[in-house]
């Protein structure tokens, strides 16, 4: 609160077409403000993969919707580490000034991060901090604990924050994370996660409001592609009662968990990944332009040490990691991030919300039993190099031993890869049958056959792209000019108290020129978020609807049964689809989506589920 006043009603943020964001970035904040507006005492949820802007999306959260102090809860220390150096405002390269949410930098939030405190003066000092802050950022051992009176929930009243975001929200049905919730009478929860399944494969309570799938990410070129490499030798052999026997009778004598154990501590079989892992980390790096790395995961700390020698073996620099040494773990991710380690090998540490883009090979040495904690796992190497050669630098390698049995968890990702090809497709005939023009370009075949596209698209009016450039172009020249003169009063002996002091009133003039701007063509920019919403709508329902049916997109049919002159010009299924959909919203609203305003994209909203409805019982008809 500042002056009475909530901080995040009361500021202006830059988010509705703000093109410094990423779509899924403006999409999960306007999809949680309606949320919170026609359902307040839910748990909200939001979905996005690793890479996509999860962190950033807990930056925008509050904005235009707590109406006071926000604490934000991350699992560990290393995950809170990233977030908080992330909303630093006392740097230049925080999220808020970086991706130009708050341009005048007197207006960003008061952040702190809490870690406890040692003395009774210490305590004064920081309880300061706490009641001064709009966001409070902890791990979730300094919130809760039933043995430190440091605890925050033994510091704070249950008042003292209005909306609290879960980080990793899969851990939040743990006994700690339930008892914060409960002590603390935040009236708005959010959670974020990049899989809405609990470690007991559960769901995880609260409403799914906005989910960007995997596919989503791959297809809008956000993370990296992915090919898994499974492993083994012509002949492995087990031994069973002192006896050598094959995989088969070993099965039968024992159990499949008993294999995959006994394969995850073979060295024969250790070794083979490692040489396997090694050879694409060569190949990489000859071929890239990035430093690549290898991530490791092992079942224990005495198998991650046997792991790190094998890679020493071959030469290349290493070290481990472990939940239960997190000092050392620190300098070794700093040595690891600053390319001074070829490998990490991690045992329960590294599966979330480490974020490093050099990571391009993961090597699994360990059997999956669940889907979450292999996600997390491969999650690390799918953040992309934005400097990088898409067909070399931005392809992450799966590497693993056949025998693992972890067959089953890689189908998720062929599975969400296929999606992605499938909801690629449906975009451009969503656009043909818009009439829109789009600029596409085209990246490399790489060895896979697979072809690398990244999309910019633009609405059919323009109205708001256009707009968008002109503010981001404004921008530009106004900090151009401002470090200019700043420049030259540094050249001409002016103090750094009189340039800073100058810098802030410019800023200021800056951020009350583009406040000017939106608020004259707002309704513009809502209409493009809208529209943004919409289309990912549709394109996610109909992929889904061909998913669940079967039938083929490219097939025809649907308009080769239709006695519509209009829908069997069509020609394919999934033409058809779209025009189905397009023209029966436009006979319902009376309108073409040019015309809409934003009650007509809620009203969309609405019906579009019957409309899938009606074209899901038009493809069982086919089959009768």
């Amino acid at each position: 609160m500042r002056n009475g006043v909530s901080y995040f009603k009361n500021v202006n943020a830059f988010i509705e077409g703000n093109i410094s964001l990423r779509d899924p970035q403006r999409i999960a904040h306007r999809k949680l403000k309606e949320s919170f507006e026609s359902d307040p005492d839910n748990h909200k949820i939001i979905v996005l993969p690793t890479g996509t802007g999860k962190t950033g999306t807990m930056g925008l959260a509050p904005y235009e919707i707590s109406d006071g102090r926000v604490l934000i809860i991350t699992p560990g220390k290393v995950i809170r580490e990233g977030v908080s150096d992330e909303f630093d405002t006392r740097t230049p390269f925080n999220f808020w000034t970086k991706r130009k949410v708050i341009l005048d930098d007197t207006k960003l939030p008061n952040v702190y991060r809490y870690a406890g405190y040692q003395t009774a003066a210490d305590k004064r000092r920081i309880m300061g901090y706490l009641n001064k802050s709009d966001v409070v950022i902890a791990n979730i051992h300094k919130v809760y604990s039933s043995t430190s009176r440091k605890a925050l929930v033994n510091i704070l009243d249950s008042n003292h924050f209005d909306m609290i975001i879960i980080d990793e929200a899969h851990h939040s049905a743990a006994d700690s994370w339930l008892k914060t919730l409960k002590h603390f009478n935040a009236k708005k929860i959010v959670k974020l996660t990049a899989t809405p399944i609990r470690g007991d494969d559960k769901e995880i309570d609260g409403e799914i409001i906005y989910k960007y799938e995997l596919a989503d990410a791959i297809k809008d070129g956000l993370v990296k592609n992915i090919v898994a490499e499974d492993y083994t030798t012509e002949k492995l052999e087990f031994l069973v009662d002192g006896q050598l026997v094959d995989k088969e009778a070993a099965l039968e004598a024992m159990d499949k968990k008993w294999v995959t154990r006994s394969v995850a501590y073979s060295a024969a079989c250790n070794r083979t990944i490692v040489q396997m892992s090694i050879k694409r980390l060569n190949e990489k790096r000859l071929q890239g332009l990035a430093h690549h790395q290898i991530i490791a995961v092992t079942c224990d700390i005495e198998h991650a040490k046997e792991v790190k020698a094998l890679y020493e073996e071959y030469g290349l620099n290493s070290a481990v990691v472990s939940s239960d040494d997190p000092e050392n773990a620190e300098d070794v991710i700093i040595e690891y991030k600053k390319g001074q380690l070829d490998v990490v090998v991690n045992v329960n540490m590294l599966g979330e919300g480490f974020d490093h883009p050099n990571i391009s090979i993961a090597a699994i040495f360990r059997p999956f039993r669940t889907l979450a904690p292999y996600a997390q796992f491969i999650g690390r190497a799918l953040r992309k190099i934005h400097e990088g050669n898409d067909a070399i630098d931005n392809i992450s390698h799966v590497v693993y031993h056949k025998e693992l049995g972890l067959d089953n968890l890689w189908s998720f990702y062929t599975g969400q890869r296929t999606k992605a090809e499938r909801k690629k497709v449906l975009e451009l005939e969503y656009y043909r049958e818009q009439g829109t023009k789009q600029n596409r370009e085209v990246g490399e075949v790489n060895a896979h056959g697979e072809v690398v596209i990244n999309t910019k698209e633009f609405l059919a009016d323009g109205i708001a792209s256009i707009y968008q450039d002109e503010i981001r172009e404004s921008i530009r020249l106004q900090e151009m000019k401002i470090q200019n003169v700043a420049d030259m009063m540094k050249a001409a002996g002016h103090s750094e108290n009189e340039i800073n002091e100058y810098k802030a009133s410019q800023n200021r003039n800056l951020d009350s020129e583009i406040t000017e701007k939106r608020n004259k063509l707002r309704e513009e920019l809502i209409r493009e978020e809208l529209h943004k919403i919409h289309k990912e709508d549709i394109i996610t329902q109909v992929e889904e609807l061909f998913g669940e049916t079967g039938v083929d997109p490219k097939g025809n049919e649907l308009p080769g049964r239709t006695t519509s002159v209009f829908l069997k010009s069509a020609g394919t299924n999934d033409a058809y689809v779209i025009k189905f959909i397009n023209s029966s919203l436009k006979n319902r609203i009376k309108r073409g989506i040019d015309e809409w305003e934003a009650y007509d994209f809620e009203q969309a909203r609405i019906l579009l589920p019957q409309i899938i409805k009606a074209i899901h019982d038009k493809i069982r008809n086919l089959e009768e």
